[in-house]
């Protein structure tokens, strides 16, 4: 009976510790870095699952940044709308612990930017959003005045308002001017020409600027992009989206 009952005791703990090793290495494996994996491989609503059960910033801002790049490939109308702010309100809500954080403002002014794109850049532009945008952006640009992305941003934070109220009006009323996206492009492209995903927003970007000289580097970019082998999944996302903006400048 003593035999069978230490044996018993030993099955239980047996099994007890292979359902802790189990527990540890799932506990393990769902760090920041298996969801940036995740997010590498295209499984994207994954990698904000496991995100969103990380409670340090990092694992926040990047969180907000997958469901914002879900939401702008994989999502329409409302449904993008609303994953867009609600991307936005998680980066906002840690926006006053860590102020010194420059990815934290990046991500904030994109989510809350590309919601401005949903509703229309002139919508965005009355509501106060396009205003919020550039706030963000020079707070980040001001923590890291050669942030890659900060720049793309706030190049095409110019851009888009240049091609959407015209040259004279854009510069008269909200500041925005070409010099000046041109001049945050260029910076962005001399830290970030060998990324898919940069030469594919400055593309854009100048081709919203439209001049002949604009149109050219937005050629130069498209091709640039094409030789590139694709790291992650979501490059060859953006690689279609170069093909349709190559048609749409050589049309």
């Amino acid at each position: 009976m003593g035999i069978f009952t230490k044996k018993i005791n030993l099955d239980f703990f047996l099994l007890f510790f292979i359902f802790f090793i189990f527990c540890f290495q799932k506990i393990k494996s769902e760090n920041l870095d298996f969801a940036k994996k995740e997010f590498l491989l295209g499984n994207y609503e994954n990698a904000i699952g496991i995100s969103s059960k990380l409670n340090d910033i990092d694992s926040k801002i990047f969180q907000a940044r997958a469901m914002s790049v879900y939401a702008h490939f994989f999502l329409k109308d409302d449904v993008a709308k609303n994953k867009f702010l609600k991307a936005y309100e998680i980066v906002k809500k840690i926006s006053l612990k860590e102020t010194q954080n420059a990815d934290l403002y990046l991500e904030a002014a994109h989510a809350l930017g590309r919601y401005g794109q949903k509703i229309g850049i002139m919508s965005a532009i009355t509501e106060g959003i396009a205003d919020r945008v550039k706030t963000y952006l020079d707070k980040a640009l001001k923590i890291d005045s050669s942030h890659t992305l900060a720049h793309l941003s706030k190049g095409l934070w110019h851009a888009e308002i240049i091609n959407q109220a015209g040259k004279t009006l854009a510069k008269a009323l909200y500041g925005a001017n070409q010099k000046k996206a041109r001049n945050h492009f260029s910076k962005a492209y001399n830290s970030g020409k060998n990324e898919i995903s940069i030469l594919y927003e400055l593309s854009y970007g100048y081709y919203l600027l439209g001049e002949d000289e604009d149109l050219m580097l937005a050629k130069k970019y498209l091709k640039e992009l094409s030789l590139i082998d694709n790291k992650a999944h979501i490059e060859k996302l953006f690689k279609k989206k170069a093909i349709k903006l190559q048609n749409k400048i050589t049309s």
